[in-house]
């Protein structure tokens, strides 16, 4: 094995079609501490388009080793995946031969939870008792890697997000009256009381993180300003004015000095919110829709 720790991240850029660029990007802004930085950066696109990726990747990551795999595809038609099972392959046999002693995957493909089996059977447990894997996955709604952040162990897993939005289109300043001010105020402790209830109803009793919370606002308000934030914009404004609604209602914080945190679901919270009733309560987005158009 090699004598220093090397980190290839395997990014399956057929999975992430349009938004792989973004989320690659993304995934290096938002590297977690606790795991050494990729040295290696090895790509799965389609055959027609390795120049395309190689010249980007190396402009756009000259420190690392770049290496980028042509997927042939065989049918016109078809669309499924074809990168998976090259890129499981090369990761096996990189920790094999010692040319890597981290894999990272980045994909939605929940194909993947095989090849983390595989490498947790193979390869003994580290002084931490960690497997020497990570899977980035993005925050797209459209995918069924929503559902491993139930069944997947949590370090092993992150989210990244990918802000594609355009700056938006500048204003003129309008003045508000102080009733205004009120008003809208209101609105948004109503707004902030609304997703809490919502989230207490939803997360089951036990440990949970912010994710999940993210993953429920998205399900049930599409069109709140939340979904739209970054990761640490969200844990800002989560803080700020869902947290103190979740608190009171039994909610508990299980880690306050660490980070990310980790937060309790309890049967104090599910009873007091079963037995105060909100005001047009949308177990869709349509109440909450209703108030804001």
């Amino acid at each position: 094995m090699l004598n220093q720790e090397r980190l290839t991240l395997y990014v399956d850029v057929e999975n992430l079609m349009d938004l792989a660029k973004e989320a690659i990007a993304a995934a290096f802004e938002q590297w977690p501490e606790e795991f050494p930085r990729p040295s290696v950066l090895k790509l799965y696109a389609r055959a027609d388009q390795v120049e395309l990726w190689r010249v980007w990747a190396t402009h756009k990551f000259p420190s690392l080793e770049v290496h980028v795999t042509g997927v042939q595809h065989y049918s016109v038609s078809a669309s499924k995946n074809s990168a998976d099972i090259a890129l499981a392959l090369d990761a096996m046999a990189d920790l094999l031969k010692g040319r890597t002693t981290y894999v990272a995957v980045l994909s939605d493909d929940s194909d993947f939870a095989v090849l983390f089996g595989k490498i947790s059977q193979e390869f003994p447990r580290r002084d931490d008792s960690a497997v020497p894997f990570i899977w980035f996955m993005t925050d797209r709604l459209d995918t069924r890697s929503s559902i491993l952040n139930e069944f997947f162990p949590s370090r092993y897993v992150r989210t990244v997000a990918c802000d594609t939005r355009k700056p938006a289109p500048q204003h003129r300043i309008r003045r508000v009256s102080p009733a205004a001010a009120v008003q809208k105020s209101e609105s948004d402790t109503a707004e902030a009381r609304l997703i809490a209830d919502t989230i207490i109803k939803n997360i089951p009793i036990g440990s949970f993180k912010s994710t999940d919370c993210v993953r429920i606002i998205r399900q049930h308000f599409p069109d709140h300003p939340l979904t739209k934030l970054d990761p640490a914009k969200f844990g800002t404004r989560f803080t700020k004015s869902i947290w103190p609604i979740l608190e009171s209602y039994g909610v508990r914080l299980t880690n306050p000095n660490k980070k990310p945190r980790r937060y309790e679901m309890t049967e104090e919270a599910k009873s007091k919110i079963e037995a105060t009733p909100t005001e047009a309560h949308p177990d869709t987005v349509a109440g909450w829709a209703q108030t804001h158009h």
